[in-house]
């Protein structure tokens, strides 16, 4: 009798323990689902400006597409996408020329846009900036960019404002195109007699982006 006293014991004691871990599992709490925001490439714009002794060139180029990770109400990564083809020049007047100019930089030369159409910055981290001035950049993005087949680490820093539809965001990313393989008229490349020759039609190695983003969840 005492045996089986003690069994039972045995037995309801397990069947707590059991009881106990079920408990614990279901009030355990689920990790929090991430959400998404895109980007509104209609919204969205993207100046470029290219220098060169004799003076600069600009224009535009679009966004073919992007999405943006959110864990715990905070961006932790993302990608957006760059149309080449969407390459624009909008200083220079005369058709002819404009027409000229962005053929050039659509050639291997430059982009390679029939081979590379599609420019992509994979965002790996983004971080508050701390005592940062009213109305500058608060947001640090990390990532890596690939132009032309070729990716590197790139960082810039934005002015992020979020809101409760997504966000909105504005900023520069200064690019060294021979990281790319963008080396027509570099200087680092060229020659003594081909640097003479070239003369103020010398190119910089760096061009700007300046973007606009919007964002939507």
């Amino acid at each position: 009798m005492k045996n089986i006293t003690i069994a039972i014991a045995a037995l309801a004691l397990s069947f707590n323990a059991v009881a106990n871990e079920a408990t614990k599992e279901k009030k355990a709490p689920k990790a929090a689902a991430a959400s998404k925001a895109t980007l509104d490439v209609a919204a969205s714009s993207a100046t470029w400006t290219g220098k060169k002794l004799a003076g600069t060139h600009t224009g535009k180029v679009s966004f073919k597409d992007g999405e943006f990770e959110y864990k715990k109400g905070k961006l932790v990564k993302g990608e957006v996408d760059v149309d080449l083809n969407s390459i624009t020049n909008e200083d220079m007047k005369d058709a002819e020329y404009n027409k000229k100019l962005v053929g050039h930089l659509k050639s291997e030369d430059f982009f390679g846009v029939e081979k590379f159409p599609v420019a992509t910055f994979k965002i790996t981290s983004f971080s508050e900036i701390h005592n940062f001035v009213a109305g500058q950049p608060n947001m640090e993005v990390k990532g890596n960019l690939t132009i032309k087949g070729v990716t590197k680490p790139y960082s810039t820093k934005l002015f992020f404002t979020p809101n409760e539809n997504g966000f909105e965001a504005k900023g520069k990313i200064v690019i060294e195109r021979t990281q790319f393989g963008l080396k027509y008229s570099a200087k680092k490349f060229l020659s003594v007699d081909k640097l003479k020759e070239i003369g103020d039609k010398l190119i910089d190695d760096n061009f700007e982006l300046d973007l606009n983003l919007v964002a939507k969840k």
